[in-house]
């Protein structure tokens, strides 16, 4: 039952409203119950807001975080590119100095410090040489380009090193490229 200016009125029950027979409401509660579904919207609206900013939020995270690993590529480089730029330097050196020279031992001592620094570079970089001379072939490591029957060398033995590998830290970057030995077939004879 509503009480409306000291009538009572019964509240309909599509709207909503549960009202016992023994309980009256009055105005004062019409006006709390219309207030009520404003602060509902209220925080409604905050709360939307709070999400709208938080997703911009995130989006902002995603893009910077994007940035950034396009900056990593394209800069990650930059100091094993720093340490080239002085192998280049030192061919350039190299090859100025042979137009001039006729001694092949100073080409030859050139040659092997430009070497040197070449390797220096790629051992500042985390990069290692696979060298598989004498060891087993691994074909993880190693790239056989053929076989050789070789009695006197265990079978899957690496006789020669064609071309060295290389390992950036634990991963393959190039594998060996080698002659591996075999037993030579006796069922062929």
């Amino acid at each position: 039952m509503i009480k409306e200016d000291k009538e009572t009125v019964e509240a309909p029950e599509e709207e909503g409203f549960l009202v016992d027979d023994k309980k009256e409401i009055t105005d004062e509660d019409l006006e709390n119950i219309t207030e009520e579904p404003l602060s509902l919207d209220k925080q409604i609206e905050d709360l939307q807001e709070k999400v709208l900013r938080a997703q911009a939020e995130v989006q902002n995270v995603r893009r910077i975080a994007a940035q950034e690993v396009t900056r990593a590529r394209l800069y990650g480089a930059e100091s094993l590119a720093r340490e080239f730029l002085s192998v280049g330097d030192n061919l350039q050196r190299a090859l100025d100095s042979s137009e001039d020279a006729t001694d092949l031992d100073s080409m030859k001592e050139g040659l092997e410090l430009t070497f040197k620094s070449f390797e220096s570079a790629l051992k500042s970089a985390g990069i290692t040489s696979i060298d598989p001379a004498g060891e087993n072939f691994d074909p993880e490591k190693h790239e056989a380009l053929s076989l050789v029957q070789d009695e006197s060398r265990e079978e899957n033995t690496v006789i020669e090193v064609v071309q060295k590998g290389f390992m950036i830290l634990d991963r393959v970057l190039r594998p060996a490229k080698v002659i591996v030995s075999k037993k030579i077939d006796k069922n062929l004879n």
